[in-house]
């Protein structure tokens, strides 16, 4: 038998050709109806979106945007739904979608076995919210709190409309901080920024005292902004139970204050200016403050240009109720007055009353001891200042103060 030859290659050549262009006609068209799927289904008309998945009935993406496109338009999105998850079984925001349109039409059992799906095909936040809300809106307290800690465990970013949530299920802050919030440093971080927010002072007390003991040099700023609130507020053991573990932690680099305030921390200003129970500055037009290093002591320089009555420098110290204090320090002027108009005053924290014997006004060359007494107030926290303002027919004061040795005594 004789091989064949061209004549008969020829016929499959030409079906492999045709067969070949068909294929190519395919593909381009699937293409372009898949593109002109995705166009419709990128509309806000329920016709168009309806073509898409007509187009398209095996893409759940289409089938979620028919749902959401029924939903704007008041029909029942159910069955979109259903068939998006049975395309796409784990996808959450599909279950997540379904159990919310189960809500809405009232059943309460399939909304919470599409949510808990959701829960199990992902590990993300979403779900996990949503069931927090769910079991929230159903008064249900015992799984809203499982779930809400499931959240707040994978939860990022703003946590405050979780927290408010919580606030919205009990105004108690024991339960809320029991179920909810894991002793977590970024956790405890946003919660005592949210409470301070909230103005629940007291509610932020155990959870700045988790993070004093758990937190890093991270969590300083939130910690020190809490002592200052509540030191404003007059809460003086609970502030100084934080700060003194942020001490003793060397997240902020003082010594411990006692809860009477002797001995006084840095009274030769060795230690940087700071908040909470440290030196504070004042930031006053025509004040400069600072310290020297060799050897220790604060200076504080006034231009001529400070306000008529200012304070440069301030610090609340803890004391005890009604008992006898003395402040002991050394000081030197540079180009002051005799009445210069500057002194320390002893104010209670929270009556702002002066509650100081009269001190003198500071004025001399050469270092110089003095003191200033006074009886602590009922509220067991005073502020201690230094005080400059322009006396009766004097110019305002120009010249430098230096401080050293600042010592307390409680007297018998």
């Amino acid at each position: 038998m004789s091989p064949a030859g061209p004549s008969a290659r020829s016929p499959l050549r030409t079906l492999i050709l045709l067969a070949a262009i068909l294929a190519l006609v395919f593909l381009a068209y699937s293409s372009l109806r898949l593109a002109w799927a995705d166009h419709l289904s990128r509309s806000t008309e329920l016709d168009s979106v309806a073509r898409a998945v007509r187009l398209s009935p095996d893409s759940a993406d289409f089938r979620l945007k028919l749902a959401a496109a029924q939903q704007a338009a008041g029909a029942d999105p159910t069955a979109s739904l259903d068939t998006a998850v049975r395309l796409e079984p784990l996808n959450a925001d599909a279950w997540m979608r379904l159990g919310t349109a189960a809500e809405v039409r009232g059943d309460p059992a399939a909304a919470e076995n599409s949510l808990l799906q959701a829960a199990r095909v992902s590990r993300q936040f979403a779900p996990r919210w949503a069931l927090a809300n769910f079991y929230f809106r159903r008064g249900d307290a015992e799984r809203f709190w499982v779930w809400t800690r499931a959240s707040v465990r994978m939860g990022y970013g703003d946590l405050n409309p979780l927290f408010q949530l919580c606030w919205r299920m009990g105004p108690d802050a024991g339960p809320i901080l029991e179920h909810a919030i894991p002793d977590r440093p970024a956790v405890l971080n946003s919660y005592i920024r949210f409470l301070l927010q909230e103005g629940r002072l007291t509610a932020s007390e155990q959870p700045a005292a988790r993070l004093a003991a758990l937190g890093t040099a991270d969590d300083e700023s939130t910690l020190t902004a809490w002592c200052n609130r509540q030191l404003d507020a007059g809460s003086v053991p609970a502030a100084l139970a934080v700060w003194n573990t942020m001490c003793e932690r060397h997240l902020v680099p003082y010594a411990p204050q006692t809860a009477d305030g002797v001995p006084l921390p840095g009274g030769d200003f060795a230690a940087p200016f700071g908040s909470g129970f440290a030196w504070r500055l004042v930031p006053t037009p025509g004040v400069t403050t600072g310290r020297n290093q060799s050897p220790q002591f604060g200076w504080v320089a006034f231009s001529g240009g400070q306000p008529e009555i200012c304070a440069a420098l301030l610090r609340y110290i803890p004391v005890t109720a009604s008992r006898e204090y003395r402040l002991r320090f050394a000081y030197r002027t540079t180009e002051m007055p005799a009445a210069s108009g500057l002194r320390w005053t002893v104010y209670d924290a929270r009556k702002g009353i002066d509650v100081a014997t009269i001190s003198p006004w500071l004025s001399g060359a050469g270092w110089k001891p003095e003191e200033v007494r006074f009886r602590a107030p009922d509220s067991a926290v005073v502020r201690l200042t230094l005080t400059c303002q322009r006396l009766p027919g004097a110019t305002r004061l120009r010249g430098t103060v230096d401080l050293r040795g600042l010592a307390l005594e409680r007297l018998p």
